[in-house]
Parts: structure tokens; C-alpha cells; sequence
């Protein structure tokens, strides 16, 4: 029990680093490419970019270079926890429209696997508003024998 508690904790420390990066990316750009992290076997938490040597690649090529290399980081017990970070957009819980949300598919070594959405919208002046983030009780699967 208190190693599930010390890697729930982990995730949401591993999430918390990465977020700033996403909100920086909207503030400046609009938008951003899907990025991730993962915290080592040490606790050291590393940024990761995936690069599929085209000029203008589709986010989802992204998303699946950073899960595959964290199913092999997980595969060999490097990793204690792992997110990727990309934009989507979907229907917040008491909303009926869509609308932009950056979400974290973030995975532990416990089995717990979830996606953290925030949505977003830009308000007067073309301010970034990232409003209360929802989770979603299926992520990428990274550490599942499955997977």
C-alpha cells in the first residue's frame, strides 16, 4: 500500500513538472507538439521529445514514439512512472460542447494508468484560460503485461 501511495504521489510530481512546459508552449504559440517525461528508477524526473524526422509530423506519430519508448523503458524496470502530454479535444463533464484540452496519459509502475484533461480557452486579449482539470480512468496501458 504505501508503495501504490508513494507512486500515485510520483505521478502527480511528474505531471506537475511537465504542465508549466504545455501552458508555456499555448501562451507563446497556440499549440505545441506532444512531449513526455518519465521518473527513473532514482526518482530523477527526464523531459522527453520525439522527433520522426518529418518537418510537420502528425501528433499521433509522436504520441506513439514516446509510448513505445516507455513500454521498452518499462519492459526493463528503468522507469517507476511515465507521461505524454499532447492537445485534444473533448466534451468537459457538465458541458455539451467540445473544446481544447491538453491532456497527460500518465502511467505507474503500480498499474495506474489514467489521462489528466485540462481544458482550455483563450479569453479577452488572448489570454490563456486552463480551467479545472477532470481525470479519465484509462491510459496508455504502459506498464501492463499487455501493453
Amino acid at each position: 500500500m504505501v508503495e501504490t501511495s508513494l507512486l500515485a504521489e510520483e505521478l502527480h510530481r511528474l505531471v506537475d513538472d511537465l504542465l508549466p512546459f504545455a501552458e508555456k508552449m499555448l501562451r507563446q504559440h497556440r499549440e505545441f507538439l506532444p512531449f513526455g517525461g518519465h521518473v527513473k528508477a532514482d526518482g530523477e524526473i527526464v523531459w522527453e521529445g520525439a522527433y520522426n524526422g518529418e518537418e510537420l509530423p502528425l501528433s499521433q506519430d509522436l504520441i506513439d514514439l514516446l509510448h513505445e519508448s516507455h513500454r521498452k523503458m518499462a519492459s526493463r524496470h528503468l522507469i517507476r512512472a511515465c507521461a505524454v502530454i499532447y492537445d485534444i479535444r473533448a466534451i468537459p463533464p457538465g458541458k455539451l460542447k467540445e473544446q481544447d484540452a491538453i491532456c497527460v496519459a500518465a502511467d505507474s509502475r503500480d498499474g495506474h494508468s489514467v489521462r489528466f484533461v485540462f481544458p482550455y480557452r483563450f479569453g479577452l486579449f488572448s489570454k490563456l484560460v486552463v480551467e479545472d482539470g477532470y481525470t479519465i480512468p484509462e491510459g496508455a496501458g504502459i506498464f501492463s503485461p499487455s501493453a
